[in-house]
């Protein structure tokens, strides 16, 4: 390998430490600290989940803009600010005392989000490593996906060492420290030899003829349709697994251990993907990441009491959720291309992200009409429309090639 071989990959590995710390303090905390807030504040789970819901719908909005970006040359800054932002909302987070502030230091936590979390960092490797992008992506989620551990195994150390508010300074300091030059550094290390700072016009340009290009393929709204079925599920089930958890009578102590083992199951399912992915097509992952989550519900609706059961489901749910955040890049790539991919991915972004931003808050709507039990049957079905869409998205495809021979 030459050096700027050398260089190139240590970037990625720059870019894995940084998701990590990065998905653990600006997205995963939510999780981590809902019971918390729920007991310590006295707000309603509805009005809580509002917060996650908010900055999603905003990272979703940042997100085309972020791509053209990205698209221009300017990585580094998008991924590195886009980081120290977060950090400073997470340390404004430990401040409010209100929804209203609540719900205010969320959106700008979620214009962070939309700047430095998966849907940028994979338009940035897109960009620098063109076809070899998904073994870089692959290496980079192998990290990330400890994010949740990292996030659920810290805040239950934090809580019993000191306040929420104290804790949340510290993971900011920590992720200032940590997420915000790995993501600076290993984005210029593998943009080292890209064409940089386009003129503006021109890049946006090349960006609205690609995204125009990109709608008017069918497959472009099969994607845009399917993924958020997976956001939708994995959205609510994680948001909740506490206190989903909790209802099933197994034990804050064991809930937390559950809840952690989703991160290393997210590993395990992309190490899989590494071992077998010359053998089955992405599609064919796809709907079977879908069929498993779907499976994982139906574990989870079952776990009463029974720890067993409810480490089954993580394994099953983290496993296939893990697949997930390698397969839609390298499907948008496979079916739409990787020319302007920053711009064409971060307006696939949006229906993703609204999904994921509703996903906590309708979780708690559900809740509020059945429990819990009904908001598990809701993402065993959400799971198995995922499968339909993915189906249909073969379809499409199948078509498209006959048309086109």
């Amino acid at each position: 390998m030459t050096d700027a071989g050398h260089k190139r990959l240590l970037g990625v590995w720059l870019l894995g430490l940084g998701e990590t710390v990065i998905w653990a303090y600006i997205f995963y905390i939510f999780a981590g600290l809902l019971l918390t807030w729920e007991e310590t504040l006295g707000w309603q789970k509805a009005d809580l989940t509002l917060g996650l819901t908010v900055a999603i719908l905003i990272a979703a909005l940042v997100s085309p803009w972020a791509g053209r970006r990205i698209d221009e040359g300017l990585g580094r800054w998008v991924l590195g600010g886009g980081a120290f932002l977060g950090c400073l909302a997470l340390a404004g987070l430990s401040f409010v005392n209100d929804p209203w502030t609540f719900l205010a230091v969320w959106a700008v936590i979620g214009a962070a989000q939309g700047c430095c979390l998966y849907e940028p960092c994979f338009s940035v490797v897109t960009r620098a490593f063109g076809e070899k992008a998904r073994p870089a992506i692959t290496k980079i989620t192998l990290i990330a996906g400890l994010a949740s551990t990292l996030c659920f195994l810290t805040t239950a150390w934090m809580l019993k060492q000191t306040d929420w508010r104290t804790g949340l300074l510290v993971f900011a300091i920590i992720a200032a420290i940590v997420a915000v030059p790995s993501l600076f550094y290993g984005t210029a290390l593998v943009e080292q030899d890209k064409p940089r700072n386009r003129p503006s016009n021109e890049v946006k340009a090349l960006n609205t003829a690609a995204v125009q290009i990109a709608i008017r393929r069918p497959q472009f709204w099969m994607l845009a349709i399917a993924f958020p079925f997976m956001a939708l599920n994995h959205g609510i089930l994680l948001n909740h697994i506490m206190p989903i958890l909790t209802e099933r009578q197994i034990t804050r102590e064991t809930a937390i251990l559950v809840a952690s083992t989703i991160g290393p199951m997210q590993v395990f399912g992309r190490v899989m993907l590494m071992l077998f992915e010359k053998r089955v097509q992405s599609l064919t992952m796809s709907g079977s990441a879908f069929l498993i989550v779907m499976i994982a519900s139906v574990v989870l609706l079952t776990a009463g009491g029974e720890p067993e059961l409810a480490f089954l489901f993580a394994v099953l749910q983290g496993g296939a959720y893990g697949l997930t955040s390698i397969l839609k890049p390298a499907l948008t790539a496979e079916f739409l291309g990787r020319d302007n991919f920053g711009s064409i991915a971060g307006w696939l972004a949006l229906p993703y992200l609204a999904a994921f931003a509703f996903a906590p808050h309708l979780g708690a709507l559900i809740w509020e009409l059945g429990g819990y039990g009904v908001v598990i049957s809701a993402t065993a079905a959400l799971a198995a429309l995922g499968v339909i869409s993915i189906c249909a998205l073969a379809m499409v495809g199948r078509a498209q090639r006959g048309k086109s021979v």
